[in-house]
């Protein structure tokens, strides 16, 4: 049988075997077995030769990428459940270096075949009669661990010195043994192969709370890793370091050396990233300069870098008249080298891989086809790591060679220019849904600034690395070799800077759903049938007729396809009204969204110093949100605007037309800040409490508390209370009142008169005066038969502390369902047992944020939905 490309179908099956198996990644469940299927099974139809011995081949394929991801997993999770016994101890973790890294904050390094224990004791000294749960805090098999060593605070020893000194690495001792560091002799040490003890504290996972925010546990799956800690002392216990790791490690130690010799400041973090694969040392400004504007690949070693130095040093090596064995030889130990120098990423080992191919084919006179070299690296790397799927990196960059492999063979225009914007389109068609999936945005620009960077990367990284050699006759001799790439880097920057200047530089376009992905891959893969398939008929002279007609207007269907496809991909405005309760922590978050209108209330957090970075933001940009209409702050604590302080103090982040602060709030000084904050973004400061409204369409914000806007010394007595109404669906916000407050907010109520309109939004008589259409139905309700019409959800003060949520309150507005926002395991016993106690006494259902983590509310005014990200979703009518 004679297959043409037989290794990119047993690499679509074997990634269908490790997908299917992945059942908790939806996404890549459903998106990668659907395409792949329809991958295989095309190739079946299409070449017609889906025999007996090859079904029996690719089912052996199949089966063994689902048995190698289920292994992998079924060992993650036991080294995860064993992890989670030591949370909060102190810890021991014994085992050895697998690799270290060094960088200005801490240290990294990667235990291999590691074992936990509690720090104090030891499994020897338990009685035989003690208890399992302790015994099982000693010698726990853990995999892998990352362990991050603060610089400054870190204590190393060695006990395999006697005295104070040097050992043959070169590291220097004090008289207490401890390995020390100053501005002559940095610690390179341990290195891999050495054991080690390390002490600290693990890292706990807490997993994804809320949409949008970054996966770290499976994040370091994709590395092969268990597991994280902070150490605070290692000691080296034994072992003899690998030569030629240990070799590497120095080298790489060396290298940052001497970069940070001859680069300046900003280009430092660059070339470390571009030479060594260490972004450490990146300035946080370029990093997201160059990621907004699409050419945020340049900084990741990948197959640019490799083809530059490993092909460049082949080239080199048959222009001096070496034989191809022998130039692929030495230049296969080079790259092979470097791509372990660099770290070992997925894209670096991706291009590793596909040159050893190359080199290899040249050597025995075998063409060399992209497609099948990157069917082998595939393979070969999920093979070693299969979780390594899930990683952007690795995503991004098989798919970018994909597309490049695929465009070699579609009927592109010849001309070089036309072929090269052909092929940069098609590779932003390709990549669309992977990189809004992970990043939410778009660089409309980036094909336009890859053009002009990527041809100067030779220059910038050969001045990198000439830099690197003159750096040993003199400093300023390295220096002057790295100019030529200082201005590169400074153009760079320049037309970054001028691109997002430029309309819709960068769209944010939101996480798309998995059902939006399938779509969009379903038409290209049938456009690219189609395509195939009238190239083959052309060529062998049947573009005859319809087909012959169907391939001139093959632009045309493209066009038309991609738009649907992208249409498919755009942010959807939610039906009806959404409330979402972000799980921020400690504190309180919650984002309103209903037609084009975007409402906040507080989202701070006392837990989570860098909330607005690690979840709000996020989240609001996995939602395709870049502007909130109006933020509410609801009093002055940090746990409630220290999320939305840093947004406004974001110059190039998201936009907040509007701030409403409590009436009391007016002369208070404890507002200063979002006042100036606002002030510096332009942002509107408005005041809200009893009697203001915020209406839009059938959707009503009406102000409850606080009743004037006198002093108020107690902070959480400022607290905005507040009624939402859509239809018959209500829910009331109380920030962190207490039950005095509570108390006034009905008095308030009880000595007004209130109506509901037909469409069950709620007024006070002298607010409804003009303000409402001659053709609603009002009626009247008399305080003696209920008051106010029940209310759907609650939001309890105070984070469910006892000192708020009265009886009274529960009587009055008959809630069937309260939110309670907190951290778990928080200082402040929240929720309190009394308040808990009084939920379950009045059977009002509790949603809490540490047990669900983000909690969402859907209302189309007449029913209501919950649902969260740990549990699944429940219906109810509204009340109302």
């Amino acid at each position: 049988m004679n297959y043409k490309r037989p290794m990119l179908l047993i690499a679509m099956v074997f990634v269908l075997g490790v997908c299917v198996t992945a059942v908790e990644a939806g996404l890549y469940l459903n998106v990668s077995a659907g395409v792949l299927f329809c991958g295989v099974l095309s190739h079946g139809i299409i070449s017609k030769r889906l025999v007996k011995r090859m079904a029996a081949i690719l089912l052996a394929v199949f089966l063994t990428g689902t048995l190698r991801y289920r292994y992998d997993m079924a060992s993650l999770d036991l080294y995860k459940t064993n992890i989670q016994k030591f949370d909060g101890l102190k810890v021991c973790l014994q085992g050895t270096v697998d690799s270290h890294t060094s960088s200005l904050k801490n240290d990294r390094i990667v235990i291999k075949n590691a074992v936990l224990s509690n720090a104090y004791g030891s499994s020897e000294t338990l009685p035989e009669d003690a208890p399992l749960e302790l015994k099982e805090r000693y010698d726990q098999s853990v995999g892998d661990i990352m362990v991050y060593l603060k610089n400054s605070d870190t204590s190393y020893s060695s006990s395999r010195f006697g005295k104070s000194g040097s050992d043959k690495t070169g590291i220097r001792k004090n008289d207490e043994n401890d390995i020390v560091s100053d501005k002559e002799s940095d610690i390179q040490s341990p290195y891999p192969g050495e054991m080690v003890k390390i002490y600290g504290t693990m890292i706990q996972d807490e997993g994804v709370r809320n949409e949008g925010q970054f996966d770290f546990g499976l994040y370091y799956r994709t590395l092969g890793i268990s597991g994280s800690m902070y150490g605070d002392r290692l000691e080296i216990t034994g072992g003899e370091p690998e030569p030629f790791r240990s070799l590497l490690q120095k080298a790489r130690n060396w290298v940052c050396k001497r970069l940070e010799l001859v680069s300046e400041e900003r280009d430092l973090g660059i070339y470390k990233a571009l030479l060594v694969g260490d972004k450490s040392s990146m300035d946080e400004e370029i990093r997201e300069l160059y990621q907004d504007n699409g050419i945020a690949h340049i900084l990741a070693v990948s197959g640019l870098h490799l083809s530059i130095i490993g092909a460049g040093f082949y080239d080199f090596l048959r222009r001096c008249g070496s034989t191809k064995r022998f130039s692929g030889v030495l230049s296969a130990i080079l790259i092979l080298s470097y791509g372990i120098f660099t770290g070992c990423s997925g894209s670096a080992m991706r291009a590793v891989i596909m040159l050893l191919i190359r080199f290899l084919g040249e050597a025995i006179g075998r063409q060399y086809d992209m497609l099948s070299a990157l069917a082998c690296a595939c393979i070969l790397l999920l093979i070693g790591e299969p979780y390594m799927i899930f990683s952007s990196g690795f995503q991004l960059s098989f798919m970018a060679v994909l597309s490049l492999g695929t465009g070699a063979i579609l009927p592109f225009p010849k001309e070089k220019t036309l072929n090269g914007i052909c092929m940069s389109l098609f590779l932003q068609i390709m990549t669309l849904p992977v990189i809004i999936y992970h990043f939410f945005r778009f660089p409309l620009y980036g094909m336009m600034l890859n053009f002009l960077v990527l041809p100067l990367m030779n220059y910038v990284i050969y001045s990198g690395l000439l830099a690197i050699a003159l750096s040993f006759a003199s400093v300023l001799t390295g220096a002057a070799a790295l100019a030529s790439g200082h201005y590169i880097l400074s153009f760079y920057n320049y037309l970054c800077h001028q691109t997002s200047d430029l309309p819709f530089s960068s769209l944010l376009l939101g996480r798309p759903k998995i059902s939006e992905i399938i779509v969009y891959y379903t038409m290209l893969f049938f456009l690219l049938v189609l395509t195939l398939y009238l190239k083959d008929q052309r060529k062998k002279g049947r573009l005859k007729g319809i087909k012959r007609k169907i391939y001139y207007e093959l632009p045309g269907i493209w066009l038309i396809s991609l738009m649907i496809a992208c249409r498919v991909l755009l942010p959807k405005i939610p039906a009806g009204i959404e409330i979402t309760c972000i799980d921020v922590g400690q504190g309180d978050g919650f984002i309103i969204r209903h037609n084009d209108l975007v409402l906040t209330v507080d989202c701070g957090s006392s837990s989570d110093k860098k909330l607005a970075e690690n979840r709000l933001v996020p989240y609001l940009e996995s939602q395709g949100i870049g502007r909130i209409n109006m933020a509410f702050i609801t009093h002055c604590d940090s746990d409630h605007y220290s999320g939305m302080i840093d947004i406004l103090n974001n110059e190039d982040g998201i936009v907040i037309d509007e701030l409403c602060l409590p009436f009391c709030g007016k002369e208070d000084e404890r507002y200063d800040k979002l006042r100036n904050a606002a002030e510096g973004r332009g942002t509107k400061v408005s005041y809200f409490g009893t009697g203001s409204v915020v209406e839009s369409d059938d959707l009503r914000l009406t102000g409850l508390y606080p009743l004037d806007g006198g002093y108020i010394s107690e902070a959480n007595s400022h607290s905005i209370g507040m009624l939402l109404s859509y239809g018959e669906f209500k829910m009331l916000f109380t920030g962190d009142m207490d039950k005095e407050c509570e108390r006034k907010m009905l008095e308030y109520l009880k000595n007004c008169s209130w109506r509901m309109v037909g469409d069950g939004s709620i007024y006070n008589h002298e607010d409804a005066a003009g303000g409402l259409s001659s053709g609603k139905d009002l009626k009247q309700y008399g305080h003696d038969e209920g008051d106010l019409p029940d209310i759907d959800i609650i939001k309890l003060g105070h984070h469910g502390s006892s000192t708020s949520t009265s009886e009274e309150l529960l009587k009055y507005m008959k809630p069937e369902c309260a939110i309670i926002s907190y951290g778990a395991g928080n200082d402040y016993g929240h929720p309190h047992r009394e308040t808990v106690g009084l939920m379950k006494s009045y059977g009002i259902s509790m949603y809490e944020t540490a047990k669900m983590g983000e909690i969402r509310i859907v209302s189309d005014g007449e029913r209501y939905k919950t649902r969260s990200l740990l549990k699944e979703s429940i219906k109810k009518p509204a009340v109302g």
